[in-house]
């Protein structure tokens, strides 16, 4: 791992550890023993390295290529959705291990948490979620549409209404993982639920 990625990934973890305001350069510098010269070769100032580990750790992990899952039926769309909510889970449980007892109380409560700071803080953070969230939905509806062709569900459902509502379902049963600290057995309930929705449609 190079010295930027090092940098990113502690950072990560001191603001799922402190959030936003606790943590200085000097906590940076701490933690990933690199230089003060080094971390601003790398980031301008210590708002620049914060917008890029949201970048990394937010928006990347939520936002994809649509053109990539535009022939998936609905049940694998659901595995895509699945999928992407394993690979934060796995993010968070790596973070935990490798730091060890300083990262022992993280949990998808402090991913949360600093999720909804980064978007009181950051209007750019916002727009590019919100694109993110219209492509999830827009995911749906082709996942809908292509299962409806295949007839593998009913030729009567509107569309854009079940769109929405697997889009809702997600992010609702996404949100209860702050009361869990087993990322597992969330994306367990996110699978079984959306694919017991969309029987309902077969």
């Amino acid at each position: 791992m190079d010295s930027k990625e090092i940098i990113l990934k502690n950072t990560f973890n001191l603001l799922l550890i402190k959030g936003f305001d606790a943590v200085s350069i000097t906590d940076i510098q701490q933690i990933t023993g690199l230089s003060r010269g080094l971390l601003y070769h790398y980031f301008k100032n210590k708002e620049d390295l914060f917008i890029q580990v949201t970048d990394k750790y937010f928006v990347k992990i939520f936002d994809f290529n649509i053109g990539k899952v535009k022939g998936l039926s609905v049940f694998e769309f659901v595995d895509f959705i699945c999928n992407r909510f394993k690979n934060i889970n796995r993010i968070i449980s790596d973070i935990v291990e490798e730091n060890g007892s300083m990262s022992s109380n993280v949990s998808m409560l402090n991913y949360h948490f600093l999720f909804y700071q980064v978007m009181q803080r950051d209007s750019s953070f916002r727009h590019n979620y919100r694109v993110a969230i219209e492509k999830e939905q827009a995911g749906w509806e082709n996942a809908l549409k292509n299962s409806i062709r295949s007839k593998a569900l009913r030729q009567d459902i509107d569309i854009l209404t079940s769109a929405k509502q697997l889009f809702i379902l997600t992010d609702g049963i996404w949100f209860q993982a702050i009361f869990s600290k087993h990322g597992e057995s969330i994306i367990q309930d996110l699978k079984s639920t959306l694919s017991h929705y969309i029987r309902l449609l077969e």
